[in-house]
């Protein structure tokens, strides 16, 4: 993976690993990141930005996603719409903006420390058997998305993608310090979702 001068999109989202999303393009500058990507055959970072409307301060999550470009197509209502794969967790720091407006930077993956994921999922296997059921979902089982439900990181990470949780939760578990804190952090989260 290419770690300098790489493509930042700051939104309102977060892209955990492995997850897929679909986002429509509009602005100039992200359209042309997109061409510039497909044509050198690399990806780009998703960063968290809770203050979607103001992208020039860098107040964006220094924590993101870097992705890749799995499927594209001209919308109906003419904006470009891209299907992205988030592929691992990563650290962004000497952000610069460029005169059109989108920010580079440099990149770093960020390994998280190993964890005996047998035992971490044998602490939570609520987690395993939602997710399990959830993917059975007709409204779900075409969908891309393969799970490894020996890693509690897949566990955790594809769970989370489909449950109704919000971005910041959703960030929690991404900057979260491994596995375990992960799987804990989730556990809360469908305890207090399932007594609302």
């Amino acid at each position: 993976m290419k770690n300098n001068n790489l493509p930042v999109f700051p939104l309102g989202i977060v892209a955990l690993p492995g997850s897929i999303q679909s986002l429509q393009i509009f602005e100039p500058r992200y359209i042309q990141m997109v061409k510039t990507c497909l044509s050198k055959n690399h990806g780009f970072v998703i960063v968290f930005n809770a203050n979607n409307e103001s992208q020039s301060d860098f107040t964006f999550s220094k924590k993101g996603s870097f992705v890749e470009i799995i499927d594209f197509n001209n919308l109906p209502n003419g904006l470009l719409g891209i299907t992205v794969k988030s592929i691992n967790k990563v650290i962004v720091s000497n952000i610069c903006q460029l005169e059109d407006g989108l920010h580079i930077a440099d990149i770093k993956a960020q390994i998280d420390p190993e964890v005996d994921d047998q035992a971490v999922l044998a602490e939570y296997p609520e987690i395993s058997s939602i997710l399990s059921q959830l993917i059975k979902h007709p409204k779900i089982s075409d969908l891309p998305i393969q799970v490894d439900f020996s890693s509690a990181d897949s566990v955790a990470y594809h769970l989370a993608g489909l449950i109704p949780l919000t971005s910041n939760e959703k960030q929690k578990l991404l900057e979260a310090f491994d596995a375990a804190q992960r799987m804990r952090i989730l556990s809360d989260y469908i305890e207090r979702i399932s007594t609302t």
